[in-house]
């Protein structure tokens, strides 16, 4: 007579031999396949098959972009603006304007700002003058004259070169003044006197008188004129004063200003 434990021993043995029931069967693929279709997916995706849908928000983050994986041709035309740029490695577009006269660009900065600057001084002259005889008396005979463009200051110089000749005239003294103008209305002058002595022998004598004004700016055109008279006293005969010049004229700029426009996106 076998005892209860022989009995459930041998109850189990005989259960262990038994095939499973389908309905068990089935739970058990069902299970297999659950557990197991993440990783199956992960290696067996179609291609095309993830698209917008299937990606979360930050979902693909810098470790996951592959060295050289993005270029010109991914990214949507006029999407990197003035916030998307690192602005201290990238030139903005560049904006800045020189509104005053006789200006140029001498730098930009890296928001498309500029600076800028007074342009090289411009320099000008009437050329080589023409000798003419400057009369006696007390009415200017003009030696040059010049029209400089407005928008500027101007530095203009002239350096009459006087000759007193003539014959018999031995003992005289030649006192010859000259005035340089400049100026929208002649508002800058300047005058000065050079007196000749004639020797005994009545040679030829020869001068010079440099004279030099600054023509404020000014909008409207600026004339430069130069005008000289002359008086003899002291000697005979009557001295033949002559005398030709040029007229130079170099251009003072405004001072710099600076300018920020900036290109924002």
């Amino acid at each position: 007579m076998l005892n209860s434990g022989s009995r459930l021993r041998r109850a189990a043995r005989g259960g262990l031999r038994r095939r499973p029931s389908a309905a068990m069967t089935v739970a058990m693929v069902a299970l297999f396949v659950a557990l197991s279709g993440g990783a199956y997916a992960a290696v067996s995706l179609p291609a095309h098959s993830v698209g917008r849908a299937q990606l979360r928000t930050f979902a693909v983050t810098n470790p996951k972009l592959a060295n050289n994986a993005v270029g010109s041709r991914k990214i949507m035309p006029g999407a990197v603006g003035f916030y998307r740029v690192n602005r201290s490695e990238v030139q903005l577009r560049v904006k800045g304007t020189c509104t005053a006269g006789n200006q140029a660009v001498t730098s930009v900065n890296i928001s498309g700002g500029v600076t800028c600057g007074s342009t090289s001084p411009t320099e000008s002259d009437t050329g080589a003058g023409t000798q003419k005889t400057i009369a006696a008396g007390a009415t200017a005979t003009s030696l040059a004259s010049y029209q400089l463009a407005g928008g500027s200051a101007y530095l203009v110089q002239a350096t009459p070169s006087i000759e007193v000749s003539g014959i018999g005239i031995g003992g005289n003294h030649v006192t010859v003044t000259c005035t340089l103008a400049a100026g929208p209305a002649a508002t800058a002058t300047v005058t000065r006197s050079v007196t000749i002595h004639v020797d005994s022998n009545g040679d030829t004598e020869f001068a010079s008188l440099p004279l030099s004004v600054t023509a404020p700016s000014s909008t409207s055109a600026i004339s430069a004129t130069l005008g000289c008279t002359q008086v003899a006293s002291g000697g005979g005969g009557t001295p033949n004063v002559a005398a030709q010049a040029t007229i130079y004229a170099l251009g003072i700029n405004p001072a710099t200003t600076t300018s920020t426009a900036a290109v924002r996106h």
